[in-house]
């Protein structure tokens, strides 16, 4: 009886070890809406309608390990966006898109992306953002603030994007 309960043992921490993640989301840059300058002169007037962070925002989708990108050079994935609020208003709309490519770490492949070409909203519930193949280096991103207004007074507002990257 002991032997079965061993083998099983042995079966499921080899599952898990297989079915593990492959890939992994690197960022590199930051966002930010600090430095901006807003040319309000007269009564009235309120904030631009769209608001584009200044930045050098960029991921890179990678292999986490030679094994995984030797067995499966190929490795179609998606990339989903949400975000966590930690002082929000709701009547602010956050977006981002994807403003490029970025470079394939591999000579012999294509980069090959789709979708995130157009600013979305990104909300607190994860939604689909872009997809591609393969290992892909600074993929610039940009994000986007509209529904800012005067009447919202002085406030700082802070909330984190969280990308996941999923095999398709």
């Amino acid at each position: 009886m002991k032997k079965v309960i061993y083998l099983i043992s042995v079966f499921c921490v080899f599952h898990l070890t297989v079915t593990g993640q492959s890939m992994s989301i690197d960022i590199n840059g930051n966002a930010s809406f600090n430095n901006l300058i807003f040319d309000i002169k007269e009564a009235g007037e309120d904030f631009q309608p769209n608001i584009e962070s200044e930045s050098n925002l960029e991921i890179s989708i990678t292999y986490i390990n030679f094994w995984d990108k030797k067995d499966n050079p190929n490795e179609k994935w998606r990339i989903n966006v949400h975000k966590s609020d930690i002082t929000w208003n709701s009547e602010i709309n956050l977006q981002i898109k994807r403003s490029g490519d970025g470079n394939s770490t591999s000579k012999k492949s294509r980069i090959k992306l789709n979708d995130g070409e157009n600013f979305q909203t990104i909300t607190n519930t994860p939604s689909y953002f872009f997809r591609g193949k393969d290992e892909v280096e600074n993929i610039p991103l940009d994000i986007q603030l509209n529904g800012i207004s005067l009447a919202m007074g002085a406030q700082e507002f802070e909330t984190n994007i969280i990308l996941t990257v999923y095999d398709d």
